[in-house]
């Protein structure tokens, strides 16, 4: 039968030390939980799929020294050359760069003339190769056509006739039914835009946006004070057609400058913030639980230490080592149930806040009691060394006059 008595009794005795380690348990469960839940979340977004050949793909981005120079000649004669090198599956030119943390947004309507209600897309301008050139899989309808693609001025205005959206953006638009077919109108217009095609995903260019992976795509190419393309390679040869693609251009055409970057890195710059919140979150909880167990650790010898007579006499009358142990590790679950029970209502009350103010994910309850549980094996992991030693004083030594 457990002495509940008198552990209430020791612990009362003891009570600041007891309540201290209880506090740094509850705090540790409300931040731990917290921090848990924030980690997954930003792993989640960043192992999601972007949809891309992205080992395969990086992007090209000139701008010209003369200020009247041929973008749209240039454009065509590079992209020529570019598709003509041995290992390149296809190359495409865009407004921005996908991944790339650069990038444009409108909103879309369902009706002519509407103001209100848009549904919000990130676009590009592309061409009939952006498909292949970004390794996209079109699951509905069909792809732009030449003679659909337009070249325009900087300051010329131009309302297409045909778009491509993605899958994500189709269900928003258009629920429980085909796009394919669908119109949609910019705002406090009449002009109609054919939707021709449905793209199974595209992660867009902010990675981190609230709306990634909602794109509609434009064949148009605006002759603007820069140029980019995205290139595709076969697997394997990306690096090596880089560095060949980049001498080519130069060569082509030195009055320019160039900037070459794999996709993969774009979309590493774009995570950089959530890789360095992981770390430093993953740091705090590591650091937290270390002082958590270093601090049970030190007061259970302190507690052993200051009843080695106390535990002697226990021995004497009969007490197993299995008893002494036991007697502590109860103990100490007890502060830990106490202290956990007291974070859980912290951590439910902290996420509230942060899922109101910061937009953070909701704590589930599920993720709190793992959380809970990992920090209660924690503590009685980091007493059972000390729980053994005083499980190991001799009767003899521990009854000694001191």
């Amino acid at each position: 039968m457990l002495e509940l008595k008198p552990m209430l009794s020791a612990l009362w005795r003891n009570k600041v030390a007891a309540l201290l380690i209880a506090l740094q348990l509850a705090l540790t469960l409300a931040i731990v939980s917290n921090a848990t839940v924030i980690v997954m979340e930003r792993i989640d977004k960043m192992a999601r799929p972007t949809g891309m050949d992205l080992e395969n793909i990086f992007s090209v981005t000139f701008k010209p020294v003369d200020n009247n120079y041929d973008m749209a000649g240039a454009m065509q004669a590079d992209l020529d050359l570019i598709r003509s090198l041995p290992g390149v599956i296809d190359a495409s030119v865009t407004h921005q760069i996908p991944l790339s943390g650069s990038g444009s947004a409108s909103g879309y309507y369902t009706e002519p003339n509407q103001v209100v209600g848009s549904f919000t897309a990130n676009y590009y301008q592309t061409d009939p190769h952006f498909i292949e050139a970004l390794g996209l899989n079109l699951v509905e309808g069909r792809n732009f056509l030449d003679n659909e693609m337009y070249t325009i001025g900087q300051n010329d205005r131009h309302n297409p006739a045909v778009v491509i959206v993605t899958k994500r953006f189709a269900e928003r638009v258009f629920p429980d039914e085909s796009a394919v077919g669908k119109f949609l109108y910019a705002g406090a217009d009449d002009h109609p835009t054919q939707i021709i095609g449905v793209i199974e995903r595209h992660l867009g260019a902010w990675p981190g946006w609230s709306l990634g992976g909602n794109a509609v795509f434009v064949p148009l190419f605006v002759t603007n004070k820069q140029a980019h393309y995205v290139v595709r390679t076969e697997s394997g040869q990306r690096d090596a057609l880089l560095k060949q693609v980049e001498a080519q251009l130069a060569e082509r055409d030195p009055e320019r400058v160039i900037k070459l970057a794999t996709l993969s890195e774009q979309l590493a710059e774009s995570y950089v913030g959530d890789n360095l919140m992981v770390k430093v979150l993953t740091v705090v909880i590591a650091l937290l639980t270390l002082i958590v167990a270093l601090g049970i650790v030190g007061l259970t010898f302190f507690w052993i230490n200051q009843r080695t007579k106390q535990i002697g006499v226990r021995r004497a009358l009969g007490a197993t080592r299995a008893n002494i142990s036991r007697y502590f590790l109860v103990e100490n679950s007890m502060i830990a149930g106490s202290g956990l029970l007291l974070g859980a209502a912290g951590a439910t009350t902290i996420n509230e806040i942060l899922v109101r103010d910061l937009s953070q994910p909701v704590l589930p309850l599920s993720l709190l009691f793992l959380c809970a549980l990992l920090l209660l094996s924690v503590s009685l992991v980091a007493a059972l060394s000390p729980a053994m030693r005083a499980a190991n004083i001799s009767p003899a030594v521990a009854t000694r006059s001191v």
